[in-house]
């Protein structure tokens, strides 16, 4: 099983347990969810252990906001999901987030059901891309694998008896074996297997 890994930066310890619970509620190991109260101590974790989705506060009034954080810990996990929530969620902060790959942006204070939809969704979306994930939404199949069809060399069919002509010599066809992929055939006066693309059907 692979680490899905989390990081939930936000002030208050009360939405981190709860974000935590919500995210281990969908099946992931609590160990696979980090919590940080700033910007710097999410930098910090995200370090540590680069995590795939980023769940981060706005922190407007910090030197690194939400949209800062997550674009550094994207420079360490290119591919990142993440979601902002914020207190001063306006027009301009909702397209900037939106415009920078957020998955979803909550305006706080949100009720419970609001950040179990938004997360729910987010998942879902996500899991479309990631098996890991997927596997732990309803409903969610795993793409079957296309088989690979060995592609049959085109060349013409021998049998027992045919006369071809093989380095510039003519003999008979003994035998016809089709082996690991390719159309060997045996002579009567070769030792050994020939492969039939070196064959001339006379």
């Amino acid at each position: 099983m692979s680490a899905v890994r989390f990081l939930v930066a936000d002030s208050s310890p009360a939405l981190q347990t709860f974000a935590r619970n919500l995210i281990t509620g969908y099946g992931f190991e609590p160990a696979w969810v980090a919590v940080a109260s700033t910007p710097e101590a999410a930098l910090a974790s995200a370090r540590e252990q680069a995590p795939h989705f980023l769940l981060t506060d706005c922190f407007s009034k910090e030197q690194t906001t939400g949209l800062l954080l997550a674009a550094e810990v994207k420079k360490g996990t290119p591919d990142l999901r993440w979601a902002l929530m914020s207190a001063r969620l306006d027009e301009e902060l909702d397209t900037l987030a939106r415009n920078a790959g957020a998955m979803f942006q909550l305006a706080k204070p949100f009720a419970a059901a609001d950040i179990k939809a938004a997360m729910g969704k987010a998942l879902e979306q996500w899991g479309q891309d990631n098996h890991e994930v997927g596997r732990r939404m309803p409903g969610y199949r795993r793409p079957r694998a296309v088989p690979v069809v060995p592609v049959v060399p085109d060349v013409p069919a021998y049998k027992a008896g045919d006369y071809v002509e093989y380095q510039g010599v003519r003999d008979t066809v003994r035998h016809v074996i089709f082996r690991r992929g390719e159309l060997v055939v045996q002579l009567s006066n070769v030792s050994g297997m020939v492969p039939a693309t070196k064959l001339r059907k006379l």
